[in-house]
């Protein structure tokens, strides 16, 4: 029986979503962080659950195939990264196979169809458009309070302080710089002794144009303005955005493959953000658009982005899981395709149950959750309801343990 503190030396043979290495002992499966596949390892024992169990590495016997150097000297104790250990193809790999896990295991999907495309990360460092940063009182020196910023490490709680992060395309480490001392540092160092400070945004626009702010960003902060697929966006800053362009150009060039021929003239774009997919369908056969989004600056950018294209659009300010239930059924479902980018967490249930009931010919699910995905397609394709006709993955986040996924349901004709 495994118990904690034991050790054991054991082969690792898969890496499971979220990157921790998978060994098979005796006493059932044994989950390992900054391993990887065919490491023969020695590892300590940190936790015992009744299926599974966890453990540290203690000690490399023989490194498998497709390790590498870490690049950051905080990998390891940082939360952020999980992948900086091994060679970017062999991550990548990796993801693929989670995914198709992850909807055999939890979607009960026993025939998928091929990963098309599949898309690679043109760098998996100095990518991201957009950092976040936490932040801890430091000290109090000559009358004057400083603030520290950097991250969360892997037990989710302790503070680690950075000065760069090699995610971050190269401007924002410099910004970092000139954000830390500049006056509104200070006065973030000055907030009431009951207020935290607040956390650190750093952004950078596909202009070069760069802002940070402190907490949520303040009205001086004018729109950034992005561009994909010489598509040109406006975007306010506490808006989404997806942090790495050049793989997003992929996706919504794919969404838009996808649909470009579809018989449809409705579409409905729920969880739209700043209108990203409805600006960049070129179907000619659309003549309505819905835009549900419930932060209002990103409907007021979507309308003014739909607006610039002569779009012709309805804008909704509401949680998709209020708006949709009731706006859906008003769309001929024979020819109306549902976008979905939920957060992290998935659809909502009165999503699912709307959709399920209202049957819209076709629906795009966008997500950065394969676990959520997975679940959320179950429940869309029981029954036969829908089928999923195509998959694609596209990794917007190298390095880390997360990745982007696009598929296309198609609406199957009910049982007699």
């Amino acid at each position: 029986m495994l118990s904690i503190g034991s050790q054991l030396t054991v082969t690792i043979t898969d890496l499971a979503f979220g990157g921790e290495g998978v060994a098979r002992t005796p006493d059932g499966v044994l989950f390992v962080p900054l391993t990887a596949i065919g490491d023969e390892a020695v590892v300590e024992i940190t936790e015992v659950r009744k299926n599974y169990a966890r453990g540290k590495l203690v000690e490399l016997v023989v490194p498998g195939p497709g390790r590498t150097e870490p690049v950051c000297p905080h990998f390891g104790v940082c939360g952020g990264c999980q992948y900086q250990h091994l060679e970017y193809t062999t991550e990548f790999t990796a993801k693929q196979k989670q995914l198709l896990d992850l909807l055999t295991r939890i979607g009960r999907f026993e025939n998928l169809p091929p990963l098309e495309p599949v898309c690679a990360a043109e760098t998996p460092y100095g990518y991201r458009n957009k950092l976040r940063l936490e932040a801890r009182p430091a000290r109090a020196e000559n009358g004057r309070k400083y603030v520290e910023y950097g991250y969360l490490q892997n037990d989710n709680k302790t503070f680690l302080k950075v000065t760069n992060c090699p995610l971050g395309r190269p401007e924002l480490g410099k910004l970092l710089h000139k954000a830390v001392g500049s006056q509104w540092d200070q006065h973030n160092a000055r907030r009431r002794d009951n207020q935290a400070p607040a956390p650190l945004t750093l952004r950078i626009d596909s202009r070069g144009n760069e802002e940070f702010y402190f907490g949520f960003a303040p009205g001086r902060i004018s729109w950034l303005n992005e561009r994909l697929n010489d598509l040109e966006y406006k975007v306010p800053a506490e808006a989404f955005w997806q942090i790495n362009p050049p793989i997003a150009e992929q996706l919504v060039a794919t969404i838009d493959d996808w649909t470009r021929e579809l018989p449809i003239t409705s579409l409905v774009d729920a969880y739209a953000g700043v209108g990203t997919f409805s600006c960049a369908l070129s179907n000619p056969k659309l003549v309505e658009r819905l835009v549900i989004e419930s932060f209002r600056q990103a409907t007021e950018a979507a309308q003014y982005n739909l607006l610039q294209r002569g779009y012709a659009c309805q804008i909704v300010a509401e949680t998709t899981e209020k708006a949709l239930p009731r706006l859906l059924p008003k769309y001929p479902a024979n020819a109306t395709l549902v976008i979905l980018d939920p957060p992290r967490t998935g659809c909502q249930e009165k999503v699912l149950k709307a959709l399920r009931t209202s049957h819209p010919a076709y629906i795009a699910y966008i997500s950065c959750n394969p676990s959520t995905l997975a679940r959320d397609l179950k429940v869309l394709c029981e029954d036969g309801a829908y089928r999923l006709a195509r998959l694609a993955i596209f990794d917007m986040f190298p390095r880390t343990a997360h990745f982007e996924t696009a598929s296309l349901l198609i609406a199957q004709p009910p049982h007699s």
